[in-house]
């Protein structure tokens, strides 16, 4: 009987590898998730402070706070196409908040008006209560 010379990998080979790329997965995982959930709060954080900025140049330019967001349309780029991301934020007070497809910004206005002013929310949540937890 020949021998033959096959190159190629063994048994044992394989498992070691598939071993190592579930070890790297499961230290990657957690991280890629965690890296997700801070860049889609920090996309509503500055979308809401977008739009804050936005109020408070309407508020100049007319004397009165706006009716509702659509009457920003002349102060933000594509208003119509801005939305909340879908997926997890993280609150400053450690909660983390799942928006779903239908989350959409809003307008909180004030009763009294000498105190804040119309703020722009988002799932009833202002800029300044999303954040990383601390």
């Amino acid at each position: 009987m020949s021998e033959s010379r096959q190159a190629g990998f063994t048994l044992l080979g394989v498992l070691i590898a598939v071993m190592i790329i579930g070890i790297m997965a499961t230290v990657a995982v957690p991280k890629f998730s965690s890296t997700i959930i801070t860049a889609n709060t920090a996309k509503v954080q500055s979308d809401l402070n977008t739009l804050d900025a936005a109020i408070a140049v309407y508020q100049l330019e007319n004397g009165h706070e706006p009716a509702n967001l659509n009457a920003l349309q002349g102060y933000v780029n594509d208003l119509d196409s801005l939305r909340p991301p879908k997926g997890k934020c993280r609150l400053k007070g450690g909660e983390i908040l799942t928006l779903d497809g239908d989350a959409r910004y809003g307008l909180r206005l004030s009763e009294d008006q000498s105190i804040e002013g119309a703020r722009a929310i988002c799932a009833e949540h202002t800029a300044g209560e999303f954040g990383n937890g601390k």
